[in-house]
């Protein structure tokens, strides 16, 4: 039983490190690699409207959001690694709820830009603008971008409940600071996007853009480290 056991725990933190690992990828394809590629080949004009969108689309434009899928599995990979090996199981069970949530509806928004919007721009009509209007990213007051900001508010209260993961060690306190910090951050953005929507492509919101990204990939790179060292104990 002992060996089994043994086993299984191996199984668990394989879980935890390819969930970090396909969380660093996923913030660095979907956001400066992917957002770089489609700004060189076929950059979308900023929003004026439903018919600029589709007359500039290009797939290339969906490639972000391919990526983005590999963060949102990521992440909810390692909060079931959390779950699986805490000691305070009713919490990490709190924390893998709000993270399996906030991911289902930044999924949504990704399946929404990469196949619903491109199949209504390819039979696109006029009478199809104010579908666009509402679900395409491009345009800064739409649906999904609430959807996103609640959605990785969400996420970032699981990774704040899941922070009491972390034992003393001088990686783990790094490991559960930069855990409550992103449910911080994210919660903040959140409650600033219901105040302002549009507010995400001003310039505050880009740098809450690039904050939170530089603190996710920190979060997911420490927790392999934690996960990878605990392996090894």
């Amino acid at each position: 039983m002992a060996t089994i056991e043994k086993s299984t725990h191996r199984d668990v933190y394989r879980i935890g490190m390819l969930g970090a690992i396909l969380s660093a990828i996923g913030i660095l394809t979907s956001g400066p690699l992917a957002v770089l590629v489609v700004a060189l080949v076929e950059p979308q004009p900023l929003w004026n409207g439903p018919d600029l969108f589709v007359d500039n689309f290009h797939r290339i434009q969906t490639l972000p959001f391919y990526f983005g899928f590999l963060l949102a599995t990521g992440s909810i990979m390692m909060l079931v690694s959390v779950y699986l090996l805490s000691k305070k199981q009713a919490t990490a069970l709190a924390a893998l709820i709000f993270m399996s949530i906030g991911a289902a509806f930044v999924i949504f928004n990704y399946v929404t830009q990469t196949t619903f919007i491109p199949a209504v721009v390819k039979t696109y009509t006029a009478e199809l603008g104010s579908v666009v209007t509402t679900l395409s990213m491009s345009n800064p007051s739409s649906l999904p971008w609430a959807l996103e900001m609640w959605g990785y508010g969400l996420i970032g209260l699981g990774t704040w409940l899941a922070a009491g993961f972390f034992g003393t060690s001088r990686l783990e306190i790094i490991a559960k600071t930069l855990f409550i910090l992103n449910g911080v951050v994210s919660a903040f953005g959140a409650v600033i996007a219901s105040i302002d929507l549009a507010g995400v492509f001003s310039i505050a919101g880009l740098i809450g853009y690039v904050v939170w990204n530089v603190l996710y990939l920190a979060l997911a790179v420490t927790f392999y480290r934690v996960l990878q060292n605990r392996r090894h104990e």
